[in-house]
């Protein structure tokens, strides 16, 4: 074949122009390689994952995002960053980029999930100029098939799982700008600086780039150690220099692990018997979770949110196969690499070193119900995907090597030429080859994305096909209840908790905290009480739980335990709106409207458009005295709920009270407008068609707003329908006025 690059000068061929024409050229074609492998990888990942445009959230997007109102307002970034206990989990970059994304497109989950289409396939880039940057001969096809690969759709389809895709986004360029200051040379001349100048900006901006990853999820605090082995791959040791810069990132790493240990722990309620295993029982769920992840790469089928958990209860000798082959192969391929080279030990120690916080050494709250899942080895099957994309390169590559004849005189020219041509012809088939193959196996993988991502569309789909591949899933049970409970139907909802509730043995703290929910909609608060102390016992920083389990202690009248309980979590969780709100309301009602206001102010300093917390923090100071510093607040919870009825009523009744009844009439009028309407929010003025109280009291007031305007004629109108209100409800029966009430 003609060589691509110029002849020599000195060379009896042609010459093909000057060297600077051929290094234009040769950059052009490197610039087009470029763009149409980007183009490519982004046009598998919008494909393979497209019916994903149409999901919505499933599972605990509820609590990550669209419940949790610290992602909801700017004020609520310094939580997010500076209050560890105040969220799920400590990934501060997640959190803010639903706070910036909430503002941009609110809780429409398509956003969301085009985002995390769009970042996959960015992700898959930078992870192609990664194994390009380390020589790997199948970097593309490695990076595209990761890229698209059905393990992926539980990542790319979950709205929370955004934060494996933001580490990545901010892992992969620190691993790049890595390869670009790490010496894989086998030796350094005595003297030379650790790092040039610029190398240590490159290093100052990788290692940023890295504590951003680990703001977003906690598993890259392994990467140091893997890149380490990279080095062993490349040179076959690691030196002083190698450890030394290193050592920031394994301290950023492993106080990342810290923090995550410590929330998992404290706040998901990964604690107590339930996780606590023998070295056996550990040796054995790490074996069988380290051949699960490969066998699901290679045999994905079938696939579900929630797998069966491991019975390692009793543990049966034949079990320990899994844990010692597992730790045995990476022994073996290092007793082979002087033969077979040290990249299938690299590649599978890359594999186990990134799975390893997830292989159940460190109690997590998954493990109660599984202790596998897809998104577990989002990054992890990085390495068995490139061992096996590389081993297929190397035998295209021996299949290619069919050499082209020397030009020996003592062999005739037409064998010579035949010979050529049939090495050409050779090359060329073996070309043709290796990219059919390419394309077979990226056609199957986004086949089987494309039906892994339709069964997020609608999410419930999720769990029905979950239930037919686990039957005994609680979880799945639990999920189906909530979409019952949520749908209005209690009776359905409550089966599917039960069941749920027997098959986790009652341990479960979002199962109890259900059923406690559905008891308190039944309006059987007693017996509602148990579950949520149940839920509660095992996770405490839970503002709803706390908050509905005073609900039912308001119910049946115990205000002392209402009082206790909300106080204790007001203190457990100072940062809660919900919660300062309700405690604040308690005490209004009480009588001790000072102490309320602190709690109001609270509310609204994380919550600013809290119309529950500006009205009573308006209505504590309107009692106290302080009216003309109520009405600012007054008139920003009527400008967040504008329908408020009893906000209008109270804000006309302070204005009226003190020489502004123009302004009072309005809102008087505004209220009564609203009750034709029948747009009334929050129900706090009564029920409509019987002549409720708030009516009456309404046309009073405003008939004496009238009055103070000086319009009798107008003011005795109003009188005469409060007359006509006050007939009609004589004529009511007890039932009709209490229900109007």
């Amino acid at each position: 074949m003609a060589e691509l690059s110029p002849l020599s000068a000195d060379s009896n061929g042609p010459s093909y122009g000057p060297p600077r024409t051929v290094e234009l050229s040769q950059g052009v074609r490197a610039t087009r390689k470029y763009v149409l492998g980007v183009v490519g990888i982004f046009l598998l990942a919008l494909v393979a994952y497209w019916p994903l445009h149409t999901a919505g959230y499933i599972w605990d997007d509820g609590g990550w995002l669209v419940h949790n109102h610290f992602v909801h307002h700017w004020r609520g970034l310094g939580n997010i960053w500076f209050n560890p206990h105040d969220s799920i989990q400590y990934y501060p970059l997640v959190f803010t980029a639903f706070n910036i994304q909430w503002h941009i497109w609110g809780g429409n989950a398509l956003g969301y999930h085009l985002l995390n289409i769009m970042m996959q396939a960015t992700d898959a880039v930078l992870l192609w100029r990664i194994l390009k940057a380390l020589g790997l001969r199948s970097a593309w096809i490695a990076a595209a098939i990761w890229a698209i690969h059905p393990v992926q759709v539980e990542t790319v389809g979950w709205v929370v799982e955004q934060k494996s895709l933001l580490s990545a986004l901010f892992l992969f360029p620190a691993v790049l700008a890595w390869t670009r200051f790490a010496d894989f040379t086998t030796h350094r001349p005595v003297g030379e600086p650790l790092l040039s100048a610029r190398q240590w900006k490159i290093y100052a901006l990788a290692t940023l780039s890295f504590i951003l990853a680990l703001c977003s999820k906690t598993d890259a605090c392994v990467v140091p150690v893997v890149l380490l082995f990279v080095l062993v791959w490349k040179r076959g040791f690691i030196n002083k220099r190698d450890i030394l810069l290193m050592v920031p990132w394994m301290i950023a790493g492993s106080l990342a692990a810290w923090m995550t240990i410590h929330i998992e722990h404290g706040q998901a309620g990964a604690k107590g018997h339930r996780f606590h295993f023998s070295v056996a029982q550990h040796l054995i769920i790490a074996g069988k979770d380290l051949w699960f992840y490969p066998f699901k790469l290679f045999w994905p089928w079938p696939m579900m949110a929630v797998y069966p958990r491991w019975h390692i209860s009793h543990v049966a000798a034949w079990e320990w196969i899994f844990p010692v082959t597992a730790f045995a192969i990476p022994l073996v391929l290092l007793a082979l690499s002087k033969k077979i080279g040290r990249g299938a030990f690299v590649a599978v120690c890359v594999y186990g070193l990134m799975i390893s916080p997830l292989l159940g050494f460190i109690a997590f709250y998954t493990e109660e119900y599984t202790f596998v899942a897809d998104h577990y080895q989002y990054l992890a099957c990085i390495g068995i995907i490139v061992m096996v994309t590389e081993t297929a390169a190397g035998i295209f590559s021996c299949l290619g090597r069919f050499d082209k004849p020397s030009n020996d005189q003592g062999v005739p020219a037409e064998a010579q030429a035949s010979a050529t041509v049939l090495a050409d012809a050779n090359n060329g088939m073996v070309s043709w080859l290796s990219a059919a193959v390419s394309v077979l196996v990226l056609l199957a993988l986004g086949t089987m994305t494309w039906a892994q991502s339709e069964i997020y569309t609608p999410p419930l789909r999720v769990w029905t096909h979950n239930l037919r591949c686990n039957p005994d899933c609680w979880l799945a049970m639990e999920q189906m209840g909530v979409y019952e409970y949520g749908k209005g139907h209690i009776a359905a909802a409550q089966v599917l908790f039960q069941r749920a509730n027997e098959l986790s043995h009652g341990r479960n703290l979002i199962v109890n905290a259900n059923l406690g929910d559905v008891y308190r909609n039944l309006g059987q608060y007693a017996k509602a009480i148990p579950y949520y102390r149940r839920s509660l016992a095992v996770a405490g920083r839970q503002p709803p739980v706390i908050s509905h389990l005073v609900e039912c202690y308001e119910k049946i009248g115990d205000w002392r335990l209402a009082y206790r309980d909300l106080a204790q979590g007001v203190r457990l969780l100072p940062h809660s709106a919900d919660l300062q709100t309700k405690l604040g309301s308690m005490l209004a009602r009480a009588g001790h409207a000072k102490r309320a206001i602190p709690h109001f102010r609270a509310a609204i300093k994380y919550e600013p458009q809290d119309t529950k917390a500006l009205f009573g923090l308006a209505e504590c100071l309107n009692a106290t005295g302080q009216w003309q510093t109520a009405i600012p607040y007054y008139r920003r919870a009527l400008k967040a709920s504008p329908d408020f009825g009893q906000g209008h009523f109270a804000y006309g009744m302070v204005l009226l009270q003190h020489s502004n009844p123009a302004a009072a009439a309005r809102q008087f009028q505004k209220v009564l407008t609203l009750g034709r309407q029948r747009r009334l929010e929050h129900h706090t003025l009564g029920r409509h068609g019987a002549p409720e109280p708030w009516r009456i009291l309404t046309h009073q007031a405003l008939a004496a707003a009238l009055l103070a305007l000086h319009h009798p004629r107008q003011a005795a109108r109003q009188s005469a329908i409060v007359k006509q209100l006050l007939q009609r409800q004589k004529h009511l029966s007890p039932v009709q006025q209490t229900d109007g009430k």
